[in-house]
């Protein structure tokens, strides 16, 4: 029973270290909220004009951008309200992303880092 001990701990330690603090929860949630509001007012592709390839690359790195910041959401925040959504994001950032790359589309917008 002793030896158990240890381990029990060191499993209590474990679970207590990632387990997030309130301050942390909280800060999760009040990004989820901003990443919602930006998510509503991404640029649609379908309504960009096809012919016009600054546009539709402009709205490809837009949405580009913001799949990253949300992954980035979701590795600090696992159980945020966001999930859900995040599976399918990594789905449509692969599609834009080879999108842009056969565009040959460049960076226009930085100071991002993700």
């Amino acid at each position: 029973m002793l030896r158990a001990l240890p381990s029990i701990a060191l499993g209590l330690l474990i679970a207590l270290a990632a387990t997030p603090a309130p301050a942390q929860m909280a800060d999760c949630t009040s990004e989820a909220q901003r990443i919602k509001r930006a998510e509503d007012e991404l640029p649609k592709l379908e309504v960009a004009p096809p012919g016009d390839r600054t546009i539709v690359c402009i709205t490809l790195e837009t949405n580009l951008l913001f799949a990253k910041r949300l992954s980035a959401h979701l590795a600090q925040c696992p159980r945020s309200s966001l999930a859900r959504t995040g599976s399918a994001w990594t789905k449509t950032s692969r599609d834009y992303q080879a999108q842009y790359e056969s565009r040959g589309c460049k960076q226009t917008i930085k100071g991002y880092r993700g």
